[in-house]
């Protein structure tokens, strides 16, 4: 004869629960001079002697992207959502225009752009922030 031992059931998953902090506005605005000083150091510095490359460009938005994003998240911009879009396209005769359309809140939110140019290609970055409540 065997006995079963009864199993006892796993303990309940506690849920944790946040209050509101009911803030409005944010400690530190989103400096758009600020950001725009960061972007035109680090795409500088990073795209500098860089020559276009069907093959290499979309690893280099990638990482270039990653790169001013964590750079702005150092400047502790708490409760602002940062969106960097990268856009890097080989020089030729030609002209780009480039169209911005967004609904936000004025006050709160903020964007900073940097274009960068070289002899061989052309950089246009885009960041965003977008101040969460």
């Amino acid at each position: 004869m065997s006995e079963s031992k009864p199993t006892a059931a796993p303990p309940p998953k506690q849920v944790r629960t946040y209050q509101p902090t009911y803030q409005l506005n944010p400690k530190k605005r989103f400096d758009a001079e600020q950001i725009q000083k960061i972007l035109q150091r680090v795409v500088s510095y990073e795209l500098n002697e860089v020559e276009y490359s069907e093959k290499q460009i979309p690893e280099l938005c990638l990482s270039l992207a990653e790169t001013l994003r964590n750079a702005i998240k150092e400047e502790n911009y708490n409760r602002y959502r940062i969106i960097v879009m990268v856009s890097i396209g080989q020089r030729r005769q030609q002209s780009v225009h480039i169209f911005h359309s967004f609904l936000w809140d004025h006050e709160r939110d903020a964007f900073a752009t940097f274009n960068y140019e070289n002899c061989h290609l052309f950089a246009n970055v885009v960041v965003y922030g977008v101040y969460l409540d």
